[in-house]
């Protein structure tokens, strides 16, 4: 049984990822479809979705807000 070539590696992985991609597409448009409702029906605004996800994202991977907190001071900040 002969080993795959590099380049049969590459084209399998591009071949799956292609078929993945095509499998979310609908979830994709399904969450942008339910971002937008929330928009135009005035119950958020897009910033208040983006920080509610950037919340919820912290939160999912346990994220040491001190830590978090702590490397955010580090950082220089941009003027107003």
């Amino acid at each position: 049984m002969s080993e795959k070539t590099k380049e049969q590696h590459v084209v399998d992985y591009v071949t799956s990822v292609a078929a993945l991609e095509d499998a979310i597409k609908p979830y994709r448009e399904q969450k942008t479809d339910l971002r937008k409702s929330y928009v135009e029906n005035g119950w958020l605004s897009k910033e208040e979705i983006k920080t509610a996800l950037k919340a919820y994202k912290l939160r999912k991977d346990n994220t040491d807000m001190d830590e978090l907190t702590e490397m955010f001071d580090m950082m220089p900040g941009e003027e107003a």
